[in-house]
């Protein structure tokens, strides 16, 4: 494999939970004229359960992340529509360190009005690749455990760098 691709989404949080809920729309508008009696017309009906549904899935294919093309030593940070990969690839310096940690923190979401207030310790494992100097080059963050630690065990071995794991036992 000379790529690796981490992607950034969270299907139930956010604008993909947004992107759900158009879809769900949708498709109730697609149903609604069969099941229930109403004055508004089939295609009026047709054309707003399209449009949700277009837009849920627009919503919900999107997503960002970071391309790695380990055989040309270079680096794509791009945004992902409907599965296009909008981006510019930039050279990667040599990455001579790799370095997961393991870090709790407390979380809470905006209060909203319509959703609960929730907070609680989230525990996150991040991946950050770093060249000579102190600033890492690229990070990833993930929220399981093993996926961190097998993502950065393939980075430090296409990328010859050193594996540092850090974390709390």
């Amino acid at each position: 494999m000379t790529n690796y691709n981490f992607k950034k989404r969270n299907l139930f949080s956010g604008p993909h939970l947004l992107g759900l809920l158009f879809i769900i729309a949708g498709i109730f508008a697609l149903v609604s004229p069969f099941v229930f009696e109403s004055q508004s017309s089939y295609e009026r009906s047709l054309f707003v359960g399209m449009a949700a549904l277009i837009i849920g899935i627009m919503i919900l294919s999107s997503y960002s992340g970071v391309l790695i093309d380990f055989s040309a030593h270079r680096a794509k940070e791009y945004i992902c529509l409907l599965g296009f990969k909008i981006g510019e690839w930039a050279d990667l310096p040599g990455i001579n360190t790799i370095k997961v940690l393991e870090i709790s923190q407390r979380t809470s979401n905006t209060p909203n009005g319509v959703s609960p207030t929730l907070t609680g310790r989230v525990t996150l494992y991040k991946t950050f690749l770093y060249a000579d100097d102190s600033k890492p080059v690229l990070s990833f963050e993930y929220s399981r455990r093993e996926r961190a630690l097998k993502d950065a065990e393939h980075l430090a071995t296409y990328l010859d760098a050193t594996l540092k794991v850090a974390f709390k036992e």
